[in-house]
């Protein structure tokens, strides 16, 4: 294999930074299977393509729909009433 056919792998503080999350973020996403990282004995490493694999499914979501009382955020009340 050439040097630049080789597939660039991240560690997971280089994931965090390319996906703008924390390092934890990152390992819970892990273990919730959101990410599918590549490992390496004890290393933990990431194709750039499953990042951005994982944007993209992020941008895919469809929020959740919240209710109507959770749009508008409460009166204030006065400290006297």
């Amino acid at each position: 294999m050439k040097n630049n056919e080789r597939s660039l792998l991240w560690d997971v503080e280089q994931a965090a930074t390319a996906l703008a999350l924390s390092p934890w973020t990152i390992r819970s996403y892990i273990r919730q299977g959101k990410l599918r990282p590549v490992r390496v004995g004890r290393r933990v490493l990431f194709e750039p393509a499953e990042c951005e694999r994982f944007l993209n499914a992020c941008k895919a979501a469809k929020p959740e729909k919240l209710p109507n009382s959770l749009m508008r955020h409460p009166q204030r009340r006065n400290r006297n009433d």
